[in-house]
């Protein structure tokens, strides 16, 4: 019931986010809020999947619960510290303190659910791969020669110049089932992003030190830090 009322709030929240962008007066107030809404997004993204993963099919165990509620408040505190980072504070309070009732509703959820959770499922080293990897994925992460879907190469050898084309053409298949994404040698300036609906995605490298995905974006340069990612999902 928690959870359904933080949902509730949290699309509240994202309506007046959504509005609240034609104050922004300046680039640094414009990155701020647009890293808001997405995070906003995310948030309602995580809370339906929780609602769906504890609803009567019952599909998802209390830790897995408790990890998309942490995500969830994460989102929200996210929003305030880029704010900090790019010293718009003034600004973006308003947004902040829409989500003030979305936050203590996650964190009464999570304290619940605190009380709920089992042991956490463990794996020891020897063993590589936690007990949620199934046999298939195993060989596939072991093998040495895998069959890519798409092929990456800065040279033009590949299907794609740079791994976000690649990504952005995965996005766009119409069966959702694992997808390889092989990167060939090479130094990868960009910074890729990742739907949340883009699923079963696996990249694949030339190995350490030969493919490298690198990028230079700061707080400095006018990016939060949430935004800096060189690699990140987004609703």
């Amino acid at each position: 019931m928690l959870v359904q009322v933080a949902l509730e709030r949290a699309l509240s929240a994202i309506t007046y986010t959504s509005q609240y962008g034609q104050n922004c007066q300046n680039d640094k107030e414009k990155a701020v809020w647009t890293d808001c809404l997405k995070l906003f997004h995310n948030t309602v993204s995580q809370l339906n999947v929780t609602l769906e993963g504890l609803g009567t099919k019952l599909n998802c165990s209390n830790f897995d619960a408790q990890t998309w509620l942490s995500a969830a408040l994460t989102n929200i505190e996210t929003c305030r510290v880029g704010s900090l980072e790019l010293n718009v504070t003034n600004f973006i309070m308003p947004i902040y303190t829409s989500n003030n009732n979305v936050s203590e509703l996650i964190s009464n959820s999570l304290a619940i659910g605190s009380q709920l959770l089992g042991t956490e499922e463990s794996y020891t080293e020897s063993e590589k791969f936690p007990n949620w990897v199934s046999k298939h994925d195993r060989r596939l992460l072991q093998a040495a020669n895998i069959r890519a879907n798409l092929v990456v190469a800065k040279d033009g050898s590949g299907n794609f110049l740079t791994v976000q084309a690649a990504l952005d053409a995965a996005a766009r298949r119409r069966v959702k089932s694992k997808f390889i994404i092989y990167v060939k040698k090479g130094v990868y300036t960009e910074n890729i992003q990742v739907s949340n609906t883009n699923s079963k995605i696996m990249l694949v490298g030339a190995g350490i030190r030969y493919t490298v995905i690198t990028s230079s974006r700061s707080v400095s340069g006018g990016y939060t830090t949430y935004n800096s990612a060189t690699a990140g999902m987004y609703t």
